[in-house]
């Protein structure tokens, strides 16, 4: 969806998670040896939910599976070692593919950050940890109809905001408690949606929740 002047984006949203299998990886530039990426675009937005496969192969003949991270929102793969300069690596898993639903005029991303108290009797001075975190925002645009079903029945939606080709994206997993209407000068009916962050666990405390990069 081309953007427009005086519109920041194009909101996209994702549909039902489309399996795959072997999907080439490639190296990195400038990293250790160990990051890999989705080669395929249109695979480098997985179902955090779905399980992610990833083999290695020295001659291309024979794979075997090896222990390694995958980054759901842009596809990035981190193995735990190098698998040498030769090595070829490969992904199976469950996409998420988009389709272009509103231009968006506006939006706006809160992270916050909980922080718990942790002094003792005696002490002199507050100390404190961050905990849990969280984000929320908001977004306006034109024709955002996608959200009402969300807001009826409360599901996690992904959604992506670009501005083009070349452009970096905001990727995020969000609920949607709030959708507002206007009808502005000029007789376009603007939504305002306000979001809050949904995060899938990733293990060791980690969590899948937003990001933004290239595509």
């Amino acid at each position: 969806m081309p953007v427009i002047p005086a519109h920041v984006g194009s909101l996209s949203v994702a549909g039902a998670p489309v399996d795959f299998a072997n999907a080439e990886a490639v190296l990195v530039p400038q990293s250790n040896g160990t990051a890999y990426r989705v080669a395929d675009l249109a695979l480098r937005r997985l179902a955090p939910t779905a399980p992610a496969l990833v083999e290695v192969s020295q001659s291309g003949d024979t794979w075997g599976p090896v222990a390694a991270v995958v980054d759901p929102l842009f596809g990035f793969v981190h193995l735990d070692m190098p698998p040498g300069p030769s090595a070829r690596v490969r992904v199976s898993g469950a996409s998420l593919p988009v389709t272009p639903v509103a231009l968006v005029r506006s939006i706006t991303v809160s992270v916050t950050n909980d922080a718990v108290e942790l002094q003792v009797m005696g002490d002199g001075y507050k100390r404190r940890a961050v905990t849990l975190r969280d984000f929320s925002g908001e977004m306006t645009g034109l024709s955002l109809t996608a959200f009402n079903g969300v807001l009826a029945d409360g599901a996690p939606l992904f959604i992506e905001v670009g501005k083009g080709t070349g452009s970096q994206v905001f990727r995020a997993w969000v609920q949607v408690p709030e959708l507002s209407h206007k009808l502005t000068p000029g007789a376009l009916y603007e939504r305002t949606v306000k979001f809050t962050g949904h995060a899938f666990p990733a293990g060791s405390g980690g969590a899948i929740a937003w990001g933004y990069g290239t595509p």
